[in-house]
């Protein structure tokens, strides 16, 4: 019954990611998330049923739109595949409980973040902020015996990318400087300093 509930779970994080790509094309260009319904960017033709089905239907059109054969953005397949893996790993650790919910948010929010970050080189308020106040909240509920290095983990995230923003203009923007606080918050000290070590080698890297 466990391995049902695991694909499951699995299947649900692919349809979810599809949901974000919407997110990360619409919501920077302050557009609708419901109208107009889904259909390929190039021809504007409606993408039926069976084009709308996660990973699946990607792969079988060999990442080309049906119509006109235009590619479509590797990042639709990457998001559907990286949320689906997400969703498998958090409930593989954590099963049925109040963790797998707040973890598979906290996810998806880094995954629009993310994805709208590398795309038009922005994090909307609209995001970054509730998940700042989800997390702020969510403290107490499942860090009662150490708030205050989750805590710290925010200001720390902070205080490092503020100074680099403020020191070096342009090396940082606040959008990154208000990501890490949501980030600090969720990981706590001293995990915080490991995830920035590594952002900043990935960064450089790339």
């Amino acid at each position: 019954m466990n391995t049902i509930y695991l694909i499951f779970y699995t299947l649900l994080g692919a349809a979810i990611g599809s949901f974000l790509n919407v997110v990360i094309d619409r919501l920077p260009a302050n557009q609708s998330l419901v109208q107009p319904p889904s259909h390929c960017d190039h021809c504007q033709r409606r993408l039926s049923i069976l084009e709308l089905i996660p990973i699946f239907s990607n792969i079988f059109l060999k990442g080309r739109c049906r119509t006109c054969q235009e590619k479509i953005s590797p990042r639709i397949l990457m998001v559907e595949i990286g949320t689906s893996l997400l969703f498998f790993l958090i409930w593989w650790r954590y099963g049925q409980s109040w963790q797998t919910v707040l973890y598979s948010l906290y996810g998806c929010s880094l995954i629009l973040m993310g994805g709208i970050d590398f795309e038009s080189q922005t994090i909307p308020n609209l995001l970054v902020f509730p998940s700042i106040g989800l997390a702020l909240v969510m403290i107490p509920v499942f860090h009662l015996n150490m708030p205050w290095m989750m805590l710290a983990g925010g200001l720390l995230g902070f205080g490092v990318l503020f100074l680099i923003a403020i020191l070096a203009p342009g090396a940082m923007g606040m959008g990154d400087v208000k990501l890490v606080i949501f980030l600090g918050l969720i990981l706590g000290f001293p995990e915080n300093v490991l995830a920035l070590f590594l952002a900043f080698v990935i960064g450089g890297l790339i």
